[in-house]
């Protein structure tokens, strides 16, 4: 069996295992009752490239979740699998077996197929990122930014689309700029529906009160308090 095999079976069998647990408290059912079910960001563009119309929403159940659009299997927790990598690299995260949380790291250029980030020594083992482009959709996808501070290295915003999908940005310098002599920008996006899920115990909140106050900077910089 080949690593990609076991890990899409792993999932399955582990959602399974929340089931047999009785950890789903709506088993059998595509979302919870009750919730709002937005689409989780940039499916609707993933599912185009595919030819389909199949998209993973915020609060579907996790069993849903193609096996073959699982790349990994991840932890988050003391649990093996309330997380997965999918094909397009984008996380999404269900701790009760109902999709919650999405990340995804968008950087300029990634390593070649076949090296790992540590084995990166030249310009040569990297390639540019073809998933860079979806910086260029986050208006549509995203919503309009409605807050922005200044944040470590570089800024944090915040987002909330037409669906009420939060989403925060945090950009930083790409982790290979000494090796390209190049400076470039690396985003990491959180999204999810309620801020519980966010992340970010200390920005997100700012963030919130400065997106409903109608303010879209504050002066400083904010520290991450995780």
């Amino acid at each position: 069996m080949n690593t990609k095999s076991f890990w899409r079976k792993s999932v399955l069998c582990a959602v399974s295992a929340f089931m047999g647990l009785g950890i789903l408290t709506f088993a059998d059912v595509s979302a919870q009752a009750g919730e709002p079910t937005p689409v989780v960001p940039f499916e609707k563009l993933f599912a185009k490239e595919r030819g389909d119309s199949k998209v993973l929403r915020f609060n579907g159940f996790s069993g849903e979740i193609p096996n073959k659009r699982i790349k990994a299997l991840l932890r988050s927790g003391p649990i093996l699998g309330d997380r997965v990598l999918l094909s397009e690299d984008v996380a999404v995260y269900f701790p009760d077996g109902y999709i919650v949380q999405s990340q995804a790291r968008l950087a300029k250029y990634v390593p070649s197929p076949g090296l790992k980030p540590n084995q990166v020594l030249s310009r040569n083992n990297l390639v540019k990122n073809p998933r860079y482009n979806l910086v260029s959709e986050f208006d549509g996808v995203l919503g309009r930014e409605c807050a922005r501070v200044a944040y470590a290295d570089g800024f944090a915003s915040l987002r909330i689309n037409r669906s009420g999908v939060m989403s925060l940005i945090t950009e930083g310098p790409g982790i290979f700029d000494a090796v390209l002599g190049e400076n470039t920008t690396t985003y990491d996006i959180t999204s999810a529906v309620k801020p519980v899920f966010m992340g970010n115990k200390g920005l997100v909140p700012d963030l919130i009160r400065l997106c409903q106050g109608g303010t879209s900077k504050i002066a400083g910089t904010l520290t991450a308090q995780k």
